[in-house]
């Protein structure tokens, strides 16, 4: 079986996210190609690895909105043909759709992963975004959905109902006793973009700090790291925040260990209202503790498997519980636990099995009633 998977994110300088676990569970049970784009101007990238192949397109990202452009590019390059095709977001989706079109891929799933028009300011780009989400759902065999809020945006835009598949987490790597620290750390691991919400806590450190010996410590990068260590500085915290940078996937459960309890205050935008962050199951599968912002599944599977506090995003409401939390130890370990236990439903192998398996039917059906 040949499987082509095909994505907007640049594999190879990006936080490890859906794609990568998706890829490392598909290399090793199919004959896969991997293409990718590239936001560098380091050329074409060609690799072979056993039996994958990998194939990195640079591309200026304006350019994707021109739906042909990384079509023409990857005809250029590869000339073979493909039983499956698995597209991720509505750039890669494009590209897929044309490929099913000419009969170079047989079967397209789409991988409905976020709300992507909400990532644009511009009313232009918010709509041409949101038309080409359209178009690959309507055009491909199947869509996959992260989050049941996006399943009713879908079936509300297009009449197709997505079938849900969830992001996970690989649960066993997450085991482990806790580290020995003073005082409460509290963790946030992902990329630093407004949305992200850290610069909430932030500013609400010094509060804490009045009455608990509380810090934070915070994992990855992006745009918003230069107005977050300024934000720190300006609230005289910077001895009690500290960035960690990146950091390798499998290297999160050791700096998880030395945690408290996992942050998840998303900034409530229609972004995070469709989203399903991948660190929030991640903080359960280490045994902590979630404080996240009340929308979208996220807040709603909090509540209901009580693995956390969900709050308003305000400074008063996250102080208030964060020290009501803090100081009830028994909560905190309930809490853990029961994440402990949620997150097994959730591990990667599983959820891409699922996945697979319902592709699998439909190629049988259809095979059946050709």
């Amino acid at each position: 079986m040949k499987i082509l998977f095909i994505t907007f994110i640049d594999i190879l300088n990006s936080l490890p996210q859906r794609s990568h676990h998706l890829i490392d569970y598909l290399k090793e049970r199919y004959d896969l190609t991997v293409v990718f784009c590239r936001y560098d101007d380091l050329g074409v990238l060609k690799k072979q690895d056993g039996t994958t192949k990998y194939i990195g397109i640079p591309v200026k990202f304006a350019s994707l909105f021109s739906p042909m452009t990384l079509y023409k590019r990857y005809l250029e390059i590869d000339s073979e043909k493909y039983d499956i095709c698995i597209a991720q977001g509505p750039w890669a989706g494009v590209t897929a759709v044309e490929l099913l079109k000419v009969g170079r891929v047989s079967f397209l799933a789409y991988e409905d992963i976020d709300y992507f028009p909400a990532f644009f300011e511009y009313e232009d780009i918010y709509n041409r975004t949101k038309y080409m989400e359209k178009y690959c759902i309507e055009s491909s065999d199947i869509t996959f959905s992260v989050n049941k809020k996006l399943i009713e945006l879908r079936k509300n835009m297009t009449g197709i109902t997505p079938y849900y598949i969830p992001n996970g987490v690989n649960y066993e790597l997450f085991k482990g006793d806790k580290v020995k620290h003073n005082g409460t750390i509290l963790v946030f691991s992902g990329s630093l973009e407004h949305w992200s919400g850290i610069e909430m806590p932030i500013k609400a450190l010094p509060i804490l700090r009045r009455e608990l010996d509380v810090s934070i410590m915070i994992l990855g990068r992006g745009r918003y790291e230069p107005d977050l260590r300024k934000l720190s500085k300006d609230y005289k915290v910077d001895d009690f925040v500290h960035f960690l940078g990146k950091v390798k996937y499998k290297d999160l459960p050791l700096y998880f260990k030395k945690a408290d309890i996992g942050l998840c205050t998303l900034f409530p935008t229609e972004l995070i209202k469709y989203s399903f962050p991948l660190k929030a199951v991640e903080y359960m599968a280490a045994g902590l503790p979630v404080i996240a912002t009340d929308i979208g599944d996220l807040g709603k599977l909090i509540k209901e498997n009580e693995c956390g506090i969900t709050i308003k995003y305000s400074i008063a409401d996250f102080v208030e519980k964060t020290i009501d939390l803090i100081e009830n130890h028994d909560k905190m370990s309930i809490y853990g636990q029961n994440g402990r236990n949620f997150a097994k439903s959730f591990e990667w192998e599983e959820l891409f099995k699922k996945e697979m398996s319902i592709i699998f039917e439909k190629l049988d059906k259809r095979i059946k009633y050709n």
